[in-house]
């Protein structure tokens, strides 16, 4: 069967616990709850499907895949949209997370037999989402009045990759990968 997964960095707490009250807020505030279905991640390869008996090359893939990389700093700062739907907390684009996503895409695309990731190719913006999908056009733009005049940062040290799976109602880890 095929099952959908995507791959991501994660903070840890306290700062995943930061996010998950802001995306919270954003549910109570302007009736978004879309982005409470994963948990607080960065995404580095977008969804993409594979077949269950697929999923033990996966792995190997990936634990070979993150060896080449050392833990690196992420730096979150301040709040930013892809209008009209969707609100994020930025993440500033060093060296080290755009050559990982880079080739991690690279990965994908070169073992199409595994993975089922054929998107087209757009340039990469890390970030954070609060809300997506479910967040109305109308309190896109209440919410965005309310979150650009307001200041966020924080870091972490990436030291995993995580790979996620859907299950039907939201997303969950199935494992993660020491850099």
């Amino acid at each position: 069967m095929n099952q959908l997964y995507f791959i991501a960095l994660i903070p840890p707490s306290p700062l995943k616990d930061e996010v998950q009250e802001l995306k919270l807020e954003v549910k109570e505030k302007f009736d978004s709850s879309h982005s409470l279905n994963a948990p607080p991640h960065i995404t580095l390869l977008s969804p993409f499907r594979l077949e269950d008996q697929n999923e033990d090359k996966l792995h190997s893939l990936l634990e070979v895949f993150t060896q080449s990389f050392q833990p690196f700093e992420i730096r979150l700062n301040n709040f930013s949209t892809f209008p009209p739907s969707v609100i994020f907390i930025d993440v500033e684009k060093s060296a080290a997370l755009m050559d990982m996503q880079e080739q991690l895409e690279e990965l994908a695309r070169s073992n199409t037999g595994l993975f089922n990731y054929n998107y087209d190719e757009r340039p990469y913006h890390p970030h954070l989402t609060l809300a997506f999908k479910d967040l109305t056009k109308k309190n896109f733009y209440k919410a965005w009045k309310e979150f650009k005049s307001r200041t966020f940062e924080n870091s972490f040290t990436a030291d995993a990759l995580y790979l996620l799976k859907h299950d039907g109602q939201r997303w969950k880890v199935v494992t993660s990968y020491s850099l």
